[in-house]
């Protein structure tokens, strides 16, 4: 016992064997792999970063884009300051235009599509009682009553082609039927918005506004170091315990912490974001103009034409720009005008449920100057703004139909295709 004391004392006073020499030397090799891992994430960086158009006023497109010059922005996209602008970018769509603003296709960027197809005639919006309350259905306080909405496919479809993601809504919306709640696709249609998803990704990279998918995380040179520098490290840490526990000798330990530094700094920091190309960056110049102008927009400012688009085109965009509220209260506004009825056109795409029966939208807000108080459901002009707070709920619930519990393989949210088995996803 006394000797297996002695032993003990002894191996705790020992003094540590340390090597200079050693030291050094293990100091220089552990700079190494982290100066290498330093130098990916920069060149990640730099090759992450946005195009922009040489000496061209931001947001316009050269007539030969293919052959301008251009640079890398810095900070990553550009961030000066953005004019408004009067009107969306031309031929884009409104989910589209939410992708490309910030590189991501969120549930709002469907809903926004959904609301587009409705406004350009694919189907109507029909406001009803819900079949039975649930946290899934919008709650109209100002009726007092839960709210479903039934999609109602257009007899005569409109002369336009849809895009590819477009044409997936409208198959598996209705799926051979005419009529459908939006409550009945509650799970069943989460894929299909998740493939919706992939579409938008496509459209954003065949368009050529990002050199690819958006939320890929380009980590491929990455992966590549931590194959190289996780056995380094294992051997490295083996290494040092067998010296401590021999010899007391920790002179390799500046080399671990190289390697685990190194190993730090390429798993945070080694993938990069896709960077939008000069075309991209153009475009989301323009769409943040065309936000900046619906979120600052003062109706007695406007012109007849944009107080006309407010009341049909223009709602998909603040949709995808989360500006449903606002664009609301611009409605109550412009309802305040004794000519506000010469600017309503092609509104009969959402009907609400007007009390002992259906009016429509397009009907209510026409009619609404020679007869409102003949109009059931509507309480003076300011229920003119809550027609659209009803598109606001339309919208909640078509969000509300993009989650992913249950499903397996699909991870959650709108993050891209990470750990989602579907095609379409490797592109």
């Amino acid at each position: 016992m006394t000797s297996i004391t002695g032993q003990a004392m002894a191996y705790a006073v020992a003094p540590a064997l340390v090597d200079r020499d050693t030291v050094v030397g293990a100091s220089l090799l552990g700079l190494v792999p982290l100066a290498l891992a330093g130098l990916v994430v920069l060149v990640k960086w730099w090759r992450g970063r946005d195009e922009v158009f040489d000496a061209l006023t931001p947001g316009l497109v050269p007539d030969d884009p293919a052959r301008a010059p251009r640079h890398r922005a810095r900070g990553g996209e550009w961030s000066g300051t953005v004019a408004p602008a009067f009107a969306p970018p031309r031929e884009v769509r409104p989910g589209v235009v939410g992708t490309v603003i910030d590189g991501v296709a969120h549930a709002h960027d469907v809903s926004a599509t959904l609301v587009d197809l409705a406004v350009r005639g694919w189907f109507r919006i029909v406001e009803v009682a819900a079949g039975g309350a649930s946290p899934d259905q919008g709650t109209d306080t100002g009726r007092g009553k839960a709210r479903d909405w039934e999609l109602r496919r257009t007899a005569t479809p409109p002369d336009e082609a849809p895009s590819a993601f477009e044409r997936l809504l409208l198959d598996r919306l209705f799926e051979g039927r005419d009529t459908v709640r939006l409550s009945s696709l509650k799970g069943s249609f989460a894929i299909t918005m998740r493939e919706a998803q992939i579409g938008l990704y496509r459209e954003v990279v065949d368009r050529g506004w990002y050199a690819g998918h958006p939320r890929a995380r380009n980590g491929r040179t990455r992966a590549v170091g931590l194959v190289v520098l996780v056995p380094l490290t294992l051997v490295a840490a083996g290494v040092l315990v067998t010296d401590l526990a021999d010899e007391h000798d920790w002179s390799l330990t500046p080399l671990l912490v190289g390697l685990v530094l190194a190993l730090v700094v390429l798993a945070r920091w080694g993938g990069t974001r896709t960077p939008r190309t000069a075309e991209g960056s153009a475009l989301r110049i323009q769409a943040l103009g065309f936000r900046e102008y619906l979120a600052t927009a003062e109706v007695g400012r406007l012109r007849f034409e944009e107080k006309r688009a407010l009341l049909s085109s223009y709602l998909p965009y603040a949709v995808a720009f989360g500006l449903t509220g606002h664009f609301a209260a611009l409605l109550r506004e412009l309802a305040k005008d004794s000519h506000w009825t010469d600017y309503v056109d092609g509104l009969d795409w959402y009907d609400f449920g007007g009390g002992d029966g259906d009016v429509s939208l397009g009907d209510a807000l026409s009619g609404f100057g020679d007869a409102a108080g003949e109009l059931s459901g509507l309480d003076a002009l300011t229920d003119v703004g809550g027609v659209f707070d009803g598109v606001d709920g339309f919208t909640d619930a078509t969000d509300s139909l993009f989650s992913f519990d249950g499903l397996t393989g699909c991870g959650t949210g709108f993050d891209g295709c990470d750990g989602c088995d579907l095609p379409g996803c490797d592109f």
